[in-house]
């Protein structure tokens, strides 16, 4: 994979997780009424589905039959089409899809970089991989997770210090394919 999309991938990680870490902290009962919306809006959900199989089709692909794999992203933006027409919470959707990719893209790349970061690597990946995972399969969560964190500092807090570390190992990782990849 190219050096360059590689750093913009994880300079794009660096900009979500610190406007959700802002976003996040800032999260307060005034606020809870438009954040359920943007939830809820549909051309916002797009854009990041679209994003979460632009990321995901290559992988499949080099996975899949010869036969599926020609017709991937035809599979991927009928999903999409689907997705938008029928489905609901499509922000929280992306946005979980987008976390199961970033979490496989990030273990994927400290192997093939041959990294020894121990289990601090991998533990943040499986944590927001599986953030993901339980975002995808109930929507709704998310929704609840943002009317819990208005309610109590503690659980907004902690979402947010999550998001900071998040960031900090998504630097390290662009400061680590500078370095290996020269």
């Amino acid at each position: 994979m190219n050096k360059y999309f590689i750093i913009g991938m994880l300079a794009a990680g660096i900009v979500f997780f610190a406007v959700l870490a802002f976003l996040l902290f800032r999260s307060s009962s005034s606020h809870l009424a438009a954040r359920e919306q943007l939830l809820r809006n549909k051309g916002l959900g797009a854009i990041l589905g679209a994003a979460a199989l632009v990321w995901c089709v290559p992988q499949v692909q080099a996975v899949a039959w010869s036969w599926l794999a020609q017709y991937a992203w035809f599979v991927a933006g009928a999903a999409l089409l689907l997705c938008v027409r029928f489905l609901d919470n499509m922000v929280a959707r992306g946005v979980a899809g987008l976390l199961i990719m970033g979490a496989y893209s990030f273990l994927d790349m400290s192997f093939d970089c041959k990294l020894n970061i121990g289990l601090a690597g991998p533990l943040m990946a499986w944590v927001w991989g599986g953030i993901g995972i339980v975002i995808a399969a109930k929507p709704c969560y998310l929704r609840d997770f943002l009317r819990l964190g208005a309610q109590k500092p503690f659980w907004r807090y902690l979402a947010a210090a999550l998001a900071i570390v998040t960031v900090i190992l998504l630097i390290c990782s662009v400061l680590l394919v500078v370095k290996v990849q020269g």
